[in-house]
């Protein structure tokens, strides 16, 4: 007994079973804690949100909304109390799994999109750049001695690495040129048509391993195999199973949640500028490098938002400060001690699942080396084993 407790001590197969369940255990009071903060911020993000429009109508024109018909200011309120409402209603943890998917998604095919963009560039200006792109193949044979740089694919021009594609034994059956097109020879066009078909499967194969290479070297949020773990093992369960997708899915949430009030807050100041109460509308993207910290702020209350935006008024004042609603979990949970608390037992489930991964790691690299090591370790000498018997 003592002897199979020292092996499982020691196996990394047993060591990630016994993690797989302590993770499922702790993926219990993870959904709990984040359904409670959830619940939580749904009660105060109403109170919150009319507290900063108070602030911000006070600051900016106070006379303004006491000017306004008392029609259009229940309007306004009514409005902005149903934009609160639709947005609790989706603040749960399964709307919120399902928006950070959706931002995942969205961050690879942008990625990729990126991607592709730069290669066509390259191929562009190495197609503008390569002095050979337009003459005949024997031409473009480099000199013996001679160095040539290029950012065009060999597959593109086989004849310059001193590959001549073989021609067919009939080559009666290769239809020639007519005499008014401009080819070279029609040797060299002859060759080019019959080796057409190898190339294309050649560069198929090339772009087959490129992209499974950029797959496997993404340096995003979440790969495309820590995607395809997570999901296959929210298969049973609704939360990740294993320590490392577990904490993704917790960064997931979070940001998830930013976005979520980030379109809260955009939709809020939309219905200022409708009823006449702001005079500018902010967009998305300048509100997301704010949240990314890519924009430097002026000081604001809570959940406001202050810019200042460079426009040449006179000699001294060189700007002009633009005041918004920008809604934060961060300032609410500055304001809000439920909050602060909610946060702080999330905090430490991660810190709790940060352990969990390093000891991930360390049984993943252990399985790994076994796996390096059996073949090696198997005696494959009969003679040896004779002996040893």
């Amino acid at each position: 007994m003592r002897n199979q407790d020292f092996l499982s001590a020691h196996d990394p197969v047993e060591q990630l079973a016994r993690l797989q369940k302590l993770c499922r255990l702790r993926s219990i009071a993870v959904y709990r804690e984040t359904a409670l903060y959830l619940q939580i911020l749904r009660e105060e993000l109403d109170p919150a949100l009319r507290q900063s429009l108070f602030q911000l109508i006070s600051e900016s024109d106070p006379l303004r909304f006491s000017r306004m018909p008392e029609s259009k200011r229940q309007g306004f309120h009514a409005a902005v109390q149903q934009l609160t409402q639709r947005c609790s209603v989706l603040l749960t943890v399964e709307q919120q799994m399902h928006l950070a998917g959706q931002m995942q998604r969205e961050h690879h095919r942008r990625k990729a999109r990126a991607s592709r963009q730069m290669l066509q560039g390259l191929q562009d200006a190495a197609d503008q750049s390569d002095p050979t792109a337009g003459q005949p193949p024997e031409a473009a044979v480099p000199q013996p001695g001679s160095v040539e740089l290029s950012l065009r694919p060999p597959l593109d021009q086989p004849q310059r690495f001193g590959y001549i594609p073989t021609r067919p034994e009939s080559d009666e059956t290769v239809a020639s040129p007519p005499p008014s097109q401009s080819s070279p020879t029609p040797d060299s066009a002859e060759s080019s048509e019959t080796d057409q078909p190898d190339l294309d499967v050649l560069r198929s194969l090339f772009e087959l391993a490129g992209e499974a290479l950029q797959q496997q070297n993404d340096p995003g949020q979440l790969q495309a195999s820590d995607l395809s773990t997570v999901s296959a093992s929210v298969d049973n369960h609704l939360l990740p199973t294993m320590p490392d997708a577990l904490l993704q899915w917790m960064d997931g949430m979070d940001l998830a949640l930013a976005r979520r009030l980030r379109n809260l807050s955009h939709a809020v100041n939309v219905q200022m500028l409708r009823s006449g109460l702001a005079q500018a509308l902010l967009p998305v993207n300048l509100l997301e490098a704010v949240i990314n910290g890519q924009m430097e702020t002026q000081a604001a209350p809570s959940n406001l938002l202050r810019l200042r935006l460079p426009l040449p008024m006179g000699e001294l004042d060189q700007g002009m400060d633009l005041l918004c609603v920008l809604i934060r979990f961060s300032e609410l949970e500055f304001d809000s001690h439920r909050l602060r608390r909610s946060r702080r037992r999330l905090r430490d489930q991660q810190r709790e699942l940060i352990k969990m991964v390093r000891q991930q790691r360390h049984w993943e690299r252990r399985c790994l080396d076994r796996e390096a090591l059996t073949p090696w370790q198997s005696s494959s000498d009969p003679s040896s084993q004779k002996h040893g018997d």
